[in-house]
Parts: C-alpha cells; structure tokens; sequence
C-alpha cells in the first residue's frame, strides 16, 4: 500500500471523534480540569497491571504531596467492570487498558477528552503509538507500552540445517520449505487460531487495517488487498504444511516450543518475558531478527498495546494528566515501566541504556534494540473500530474453520467482514465496505 494511503487513513482517522458525537446520546462536557479548592492536595484512584507499579506509585506521591495516587492492581476480570463503573460515576481517575478498546468508549462518552493538557505531547511517542490515541485531533490517552515486532529464531536449528535467517516473508516461506524438507518434525512456526495478535500485526506491518473512516461513515477492510496479501502467505504455509497447527497460550503449544518443533516466533516486544518464563530451558539457543518485511517495504509489525485513560466524571483531569504524563513519558516514569517488563511507547523510554541491555537468553544479543528500531518503522495505518472485540472473535471463529479445512483464510476474511459490517449497522452507525 501506497505512503500516502496510510497517510489519508491516518487523517480519516481524525474524524473519529465527530462521529462518536453523531452517535452519543449525551456529552459530559463538565470536566474541566480543575483542581478543586486551590492549593488542596487530591487523591486519584488508579487502576492498571504493570508489575511494579506499587513501588513507583510510592515514590510518585513521596515527591508530590498535592497529588496521590491510590493504585489498585487489575486483575482477572477487573478490566470488564469499568465501563459499568463509568456509567455509575464510580470509575477510577485513571485507568490502563488495551489500546484496541478505545474507539468504543469514545463514542460510548466514557472517556475524557485530555487535548488541554496533552496534546502537546505527540512528539514523546512513536507516530503508531500516538495515532491510536488521537481521534478528531482530540487526545483520548496516554500511550503506556507497545509491541512492534521481531523474529525470535533457533539459532541451533537454523545452524544445523544451513538455513539463513530470512529477512523477507518469501524468503520465509523458502526457509520453513527448508527447514521441514530437512526435518518433518519442526515447522517453522505454528498456526494458533485462538490468537489473534500474529494476524494484526501482519496485516498492521503490511499498511493495513480492519477499520478506516470515510466522512460520517464506518469503512471495513478486514478482506481488503493487505490483508488478503497477509492471507496468501499463510494459506501457502498451511498448504503445505510448513505450519504446526495449536492453540496458544496451552501446555501443548509450550510443549511444542520447548521440543523444538516451532522454530520462528514473529511477535510483539513483550511476548520474550513469556517465552523466557515458559521455556527457560532453551536459554541461549534463540536469536533475535528483524521482521521479515514485504516486498518494497522496510516496515516492522506492531500488535497494540496499552494506555492510560481519564474516565468520565473524574473531577481532577488536569492532576491525573500530570501523573500518567510522568509515568509514560519522562524518563524517570518509563525507567519504572522498564523495571516492570513493560516496552515503553515513549521514544526517551525505548533510548533507555537500562532498556538496551545484552540478553543471555538470546545468545547475548541487545533483543530489545531489535524491537526499539521496529518501533519507528510501523505504519501508521491501524485504526480501531467500535467493534474492535466482536471482529476479533469472528475472525477466532473462522480460523478455527480455516485449521478444519472447512474455509481457506481469503473465505475466513470475507466471512468476517460481512460480520463486521453488520455487528456495526447493529450499532446504528453509518457504514460502508
């Protein structure tokens, strides 16, 4: 896809917010930001899960004395008891959640427009990191963490069959030819359709998207070129079974990695922390690449991540931006975020020397400059939609259709976007594609 198609999404993008208006039955309008009585320190509610983020909480209000934070650590369910909670007027000041969610609070009027106090910051985060928090140039959140993509590889695999790393997805598909021709029982990754993140960041690296805006309409793209181009790839993997086919996140799939039978895993800057905790074993036989990249393209995939929000009816927005602007993007905050596990959306963050440390587990490879460097090369295509969660489980729905046999991935894309369509008419909104 052309450069500038991304950039016309990324401005169609803007009108996100106009429509939420068109669709919203009513506005809050009243936050203003104000501290209340002039000089009294305040309390703020937070809620998010990073580890650690007791200790840096701590160490925020030991140094400011008129704003503290109360932190309550999210876990389990606790994200799906927020949008009832900001309808009651019971939400936290603050809250972290998925990046993907936003678009649906939006024009549900749950969140606080924060531009006065944050729209100055673009220039702090990766352009993809900021573009899915801005909506009809008003600014929804504070990114917190992102995952841009890297090729984590076997390094003794791929020396033991003479096979180069690929840097291109057709030297991919030649290399997993390879690598199967020389041993049946090692593919070169796995099929997981329970998982869907391997999917957006493949159609997100390629320029695309499930969502776009078009005026005061609703576009659909989960079949257009890009991710159809996405689905050729893995339809050729699948054919031939150059691909293991298992459910992510299970004792089989772990088990699978830890025998050696998936040799690339493709994915976000976080995803190592699980592959180190899950399969400490191998410590030392993984390398770490650039993506593989699309013909004509140098960009790198990205997965989402999170950000923190101001709610609805939280009365002191000006001192919760204050907060969640430090954490997420100072290099004091980031550097807790760092000593949390988190890859931070701030670039001062992703220059952290504390970030850009050698890895034992990747043979002594600096693994997240892998990611750091992917991080500016994302497109900044990707829009969320209203229905971000019910497109997400269709396309679950049809890849398990795809892993029967019963559909191929081009049929999958087409199933779900109908569905798409649909659940976004459901919606009462303005649609097209």
């Amino acid at each position: 896809m052309a450069r500038g198609s991304k950039k016309r999404l990324l401005a169609a993008a803007a009108t996100v917010g106009a429509l939420s208006l068109a669709v919203t039955a009513c506005s809050s309008g009243g936050d203003d930001g104000g501290s209340g009585s002039a000089g009294e320190p305040v309390t703020l509610q937070f809620w998010g899960w990073v580890p650690g983020l007791e200790d840096t909480v701590a160490e925020w209000n030991a140094a400011h004395p008129d704003i503290q934070i109360d932190f309550f650590r999210m876990t389990g369910d606790d994200g799906d008891k927020i949008p009832a909670a900001i309808d009651a007027g019971t939400a936290p000041d603050i809250v972290q959640m998925s990046s993907h969610s936003l678009p649906g609070h939006i024009i549900n009027d749950r969140l606080t427009d924060i531009t006065e106090y944050a729209g100055d910051l673009a220039d702090e985060f990766t352009p993809s990191s900021w573009g899915t928090v801005v909506f009809d140039d008003a600014v929804y959140a504070i990114p917190q963490d992102s995952g841009p993509t890297g090729l984590l590889y076997r390094t003794d695999i791929f020396a033991q069959y003479g096979i180069e790393v690929p840097t291109t997805w057709d030297e991919y598909l030649d290399a997993a030819r390879a690598l199967h021709a020389a041993n049946p029982e090692v593919y070169i990754a796995q099929f997981s359709p329970n998982e869907t993140g391997f999917w957006i960041q493949t159609v997100w690296q390629n320029s695309g998207s499930w969502y776009g805006i078009d005026g005061d309409s609703w576009q659909v793209s989960v079949n257009d070129e890009a991710s159809m181009e996405v689905a050729e790839v893995w339809q050729t993997l699948l054919d031939e079974d150059l691909v293991k086919t298992v459910e992510m996140w299970t004792p089989e799939y772990w088990a699978e990695v830890n025998a050696g039978t998936i040799a690339t895993i493709n994915y976000g800057a976080w995803f190592p922390a699980l592959l180190k905790e899950s399969a400490a074993g191998l410590s030392g036989q993984w390398g770490i690449a650039p993506t593989p990249t699309f013909a004509g393209s140098d960009a790198a995939g990205e997965s989402g991540g999170s950000v923190n929000v101001v709610p609805r009816g939280t009365e002191h927005v000006e001192q919760a931006v204050e907060f969640i602007s430090w954490l997420n993007a100072t290099e004091e905050g980031t550097s807790h975020l760092i000593d949390g596990g988190v890859f931070p959306s701030a670039t001062v963050g992703q220059e952290n020397s504390d970030l850009l440390v050698e890895d034992e587990f990747f043979g002594g490879a600096v693994a997240n400059q892998v990611f750091a460097d992917a991080a500016v090369t994302v497109p900044d295509s990707w829009v969320d939609g209203p229905t971000y969660d019910l497109t997400q489980d269709a396309l679950k729905d049809a890849f398990a259709q795809v892993a029967n046999g019963q559909l191929t991935f081009a049929e999958a894309l087409d199933q779900v976007q109908a569905k798409t369509v649909k659940d976004l008419k459901d919606m009462g909104l303005e649609v097209q594609g």
